[in-house]
């Protein structure tokens, strides 16, 4: 559902040169937060009350004064040349994002062979499929929230570098969608993990054998999907931060084996827009069999449309599960619920501003640490794509 909205928008350039057909978009989030308080302490290597926007980017609202413009701001092109015959494109696509200073990354660059008209083979590094959102999570156009819903919407790794085959077919009165995937993944310094080591710590994780695949299936008002994914994770922390000596130092981690384990990953999603309102609910599990913890996420959104207003309440919460036969702590487990409130007003069909309150509990085992707490956070976006 919104894929096709998205894709509506017209907001694609093109022209041809040599028989090859280049076309072009983008999308821009302009964000403001300011932190309405919370539980205040010094955490790690930050001044809090603390709110974790992206924990795959390590954006993270902190107590400083005043009004806070990086954490969900960024810029994305993306461009794609097909040759002459139709059934061969390129696309890529680069994101500047205010949390990174501007730095840009490449996250997508992929090969795409048309087999048929409705199977298309892929090749190159794309977004891992773990949400419903995982493809246009960075465009906030065509999202309901300021940002994605912290407790479900955050992982040590969003892109991989592989290949995928992707056929859409019709079954009976359902449209369906199935793909398939693998590759492997590295990640050289991990944002997430900033957010658990210290925003200057430095964390290696690797996915390697990454196989699975997602089924969504889509009628009339309503559309489901279906996620699984496996591979071998592995992560090291080469730097972390000290509360002790106040400073970074190297470090083991606790959470994993030392030569890594095994994970498998679980998701469904179960989405209703019937007439002008609008459901949105979500889960998360994760199992890594030699790992001392387990993770299990969920989110539920209802909203309503108004004409050109949008009002949705959201609901999200992570838990960690102790595994207590690998070492696990039951209560050293993170444990936090999220709630959130997004008045959004469409300014034309490209473009739009919201408004957000989130409300964040810390309900964290008593010997959990990094503890970030309480928060509450108000955040306004400008939302474009062209």
């Amino acid at each position: 559902m919104f894929f096709a909205a998205m894709f509506a928008v017209p907001a694609v350039h093109g022209e041809q040169v040599g028989g090859v057909e280049f076309s072009g978009s983008g999308f821009l989030t302009v964000g403001v937060g300011k932190m309405l308080g919370g539980t205040r302490a010094t955490v790690l290597d930050r001044n809090c009350p603390c709110f974790i926007a992206d924990y795959a980017q390590g954006a993270v609202y902190d107590g400083r004064n005043g009004l806070q413009w990086g954490q969900d701001s960024k810029l994305g092109l993306q461009g794609t040349a097909t040759l002459p015959n139709a059934n061969f494109s390129v696309t890529a696509q680069a994101v500047a994002r205010g949390t990174h200073n501007g730095n840009i990354s490449l996250e997508w660059l992929y090969g795409s062979y048309q087999l048929t008209d409705n199977t298309v083979i892929q090749f190159g590094r794309k977004r891992l499929p773990m949400f419903y959102y995982s493809d246009i999570q960075d465009v906030g156009f065509a999202l309901p929230w300021t940002h994605l819903p912290p407790q479900l919407y955050g992982w040590e790794t969003v892109n991989y570098n592989g290949v995928n085959i992707r056929h859409q077919t019709i079954w009976g009165d359902w449209a369906a969608t199935i793909n398939a995937l693998a590759g492997n993944e590295n990640v050289s310094d991990s944002g997430y993990w900033k957010i658990y080591n210290g925003k200057f710590s430095r964390t290696r994780v690797k996915l390697n054998n990454i196989i699975g695949g997602d089924l969504t299936l889509a009628r009339d008002w309503f559309e489901t999907r279906l996620v699984y994914i496996q591979s071998g994770t592995q992560r090291e922390s080469v730097t972390i931060w000290d509360d002790a000596s106040q400073n970074y130092l190297p470090a083991t981690d606790p959470g994993l084996p030392d030569n890594g384990t095994h994970q498998k990953i679980y998701g469904i999603a179960l989405n209703m827009d019937p007439g002008d309102w609008i459901f949105r609910s979500e889960l998360l599990y994760i199992n890594r069999p030699g790992a001392t913890y387990k993770d299990h996420a969920q989110l539920v959104g209802i909203g309503r449309r108004f004409g050109e207003w949008q009002l949705m309440a959201t609901a999200s919460h992570y838990r960690g599960e102790a595994v207590v036969v690998n070492g696990g702590d039951p209560q050293g487990q993170e444990n936090h619920t999220s709630r959130s409130l997004t008045l959004r007003y469409n300014l034309t069909r490209s473009s739009d501003i919201k408004v957000q309150l989130d409300s964040q509990k810390d309900q964290g085992g008593a010997n959990w640490v990094p503890r970030y707490g309480d928060a509450r956070l108000l955040t306004l976006s400008y939302d474009k794509v062209f």
